[in-house]
């Protein structure tokens, strides 16, 4: 071999052997950082490992204590995974429990169902399904459903879904629709005017009969400012002033009197309350209307009647003073001439004729008194008589003091007698007439006379029992009415006890009796408290 191709072959080794040395060099290099690249990646690993678990750690107690119930099914409605609120929901033994959700549809739901599934298959999600289920144990439940397909390489292989029982919630929202709906009907078709204004006075609703008593068809006052409707300018400002009061938070009753679209005048009375919304704002006001305008005619009229019955009663009152003095005027005279021809014919007169000059002045006293009591009763009705706080027991001493009570009569009251508000001179009238009826037609040798008295809710109740002569009890009504009485003796003048009935009427009591021949009589009246 020539001396050329050894140094060839020389060059060529040495180049080799450097290109050896660079490779092993470029090896080492490579290794070493293949080696760190490893323990980056093993690194790493770890961490992603770590934050994986960590994650799956959270989503586990997210799905197991999430409020509403979590469910995962396949494609063909078997139960892979669920929550223990799903398990309840279902009322599963467990969230183990192997069970598969489209067996508990019910049977008029299903094709419903079925089309849902295809939807949710076509389109990755459903919201707002809402389908009734029966579960383990047969309870029908109302089920408000969020889904979403879960999906594998592309590939549909399993639905999730959030589930909320809203059963309740759905009888509460037909229980509240059939209320608003009974409502609705109630103020659609009540007699009352409904109205309901915004805070501004504008019309937000109105039923039929607040169109029929005002004259305007709904289209006419929705939206239009209802103190613009009416136009009298003191309509308007009532209706400014109840808004304010409205936005204070104030309800009350007041009237109003208004043209309807007709130009007819109407008295109308409103209760006002102001409205509220869900979150307490105050949002307007709603009245009710009723049309009172024929009441205030009929109250225009009575008034009229207590003017006209009032001057009615003054002149028959000052009519009955007239008569009295005119009637008792010829008495006296003719008591008078009597009285005369009796001096006159002194020791003249036989028996006979005294005794019936004794019959003529016992028959002028008796008209005298009958004309007396006629006046007192007819001056019973007049309303100025006086009203102030009367001591009962006052009043008993007061008639003790001026009637005469035979030895052979005692006169008990047997209860404290209380204070009431009346007049005190009729209530003494009241009380001498009926005590006086019991001293006059007692018949017993051994007579009686009690008053009590007790206590009711909103009257007193009074009693004067006797042990006289006694009222047969067909007679109880007939002997309250005037110039009705049932004996016929000289002292009986037919209206004291008319006159006791109109007392007790004019306290706005009662007066009845109870009695039986021959045992007695006992009055009972009440007097307001």
């Amino acid at each position: 071999m020539s001396q050329d191709n050894i140094d060839i072959l020389k060059r060529a080794l040495k180049r080799e052997k450097e290109a050896r040395k660079s490779a092993e060099k470029i090896l080492e290099q490579k290794s070493t950082e293949l080696y760190y690249s490893k323990k980056k990646i093993e690194e790493l690993y770890r961490e992603v490992e770590s934050e994986l678990t960590r994650t799956d750690s959270q989503l586990q107690g997210v799905f197991e204590n999430i409020v509403d119930a979590y469910v995962i099914i396949d494609m063909a409605g078997n139960v892979l995974k669920m929550n223990v609120t799903a398990a309840d929901l279902f009322d599963f033994k467990s969230v183990k429990a192997e069970e598969n959700l489209m067996s508990m549809v019910l049977p008029e739901d299903i094709d419903y169902v079925s089309q849902s599934f295809k939807k949710l298959q076509k389109e990755g999600s459903i919201k707002d399904f809402k389908i009734n289920i029966k579960t383990n144990r047969n309870y029908v439940k109302h089920i408000h459903v969020n889904a979403s397909i879960i999906y594998d390489k592309g590939i549909a292989v399993a639905a999730q879904g959030i589930l909320r029982d809203i059963t309740q919630e759905n009888k509460y929202q037909k229980s509240l629709e059939a209320e608003r709906e009974k409502y609705r009907a109630i103020t659609a078709n009540m007699n009352l005017g409904l109205l309901e204004v915004n805070n501004n006075d504008e019309i937000l609703l109105c039923n039929l009969s607040f169109c029929e008593m005002s004259g305007y068809a709904q289209k006419e006052l929705i939206g239009k400012r209802a103190s613009n409707i009416f136009l009298d300018s003191e309509v308007a400002q009532i209706i400014k002033e109840e808004n304010l009061k409205r936005q204070k938070g104030h309800s009350n009753s007041y009237e109003l009197k208004i043209k309807n679209k007709l130009g007819e005048i109407r008295y109308w009375l409103v209760s006002g309350a102001p409205n509220y919304n869900l979150d307490g704002k105050l949002i307007g006001s709603i009245g009710i209307h009723l049309d009172i305008t024929a009441f205030k005619k009929l109250q225009g009229q009575k008034e009229k009647l207590l003017i006209d019955l009032e001057k009615s009663n003054n002149e028959l009152h000052e009519y009955a003073h007239v008569v009295s003095h005119d009637l008792k005027s010829p008495l006296r005279s003719i008591n008078a001439l009597v009285s005369w021809l009796k001096e006159d014919n002194f020791g003249k007169l036989d028996e006979i004729s005294l005794k019936n000059f004794g019959l003529i002045e016992s028959t002028l006293e008796k008209m005298e008194q009958l004309i007396s009591n006629i006046l007192s009763y007819s001056s019973l009705g007049e309303q100025t008589y006086s009203k102030g706080l009367v001591d009962l027991n006052d009043v008993l001493l007061e008639v003790k003091r001026t009637i005469y009570l035979p030895e052979h009569i005692s006169l008990n009251v047997n209860s404290k007698l209380p204070l009431i508000t009346g007049d005190k001179i009729k209530l003494e009238q009241l009380f001498q007439n009926l005590i006086g009826n019991a001293i006059k037609y007692c018949d017993k040798a051994e007579g009686f006379i009690e008053v009590n008295c007790r206590e009711l809710d909103q009257h007193y109740e009074f009693s004067v029992k006797d042990n006289g002569i006694g009222i047969e009890e067909q007679h109880h009504e007939k002997i309250f009415k005037i110039f009705n009485y049932l004996n016929k003796s000289i002292d009986s003048s037919g209206i004291g006890l008319s006159i006791v009935k109109k007392i007790v009427d004019l306290h706005e009591g009662d007066l009845w009796l109870e009695s039986s021949l021959g045992t007695g009589s006992t009055f009972f009246f009440t007097l307001k408290r």
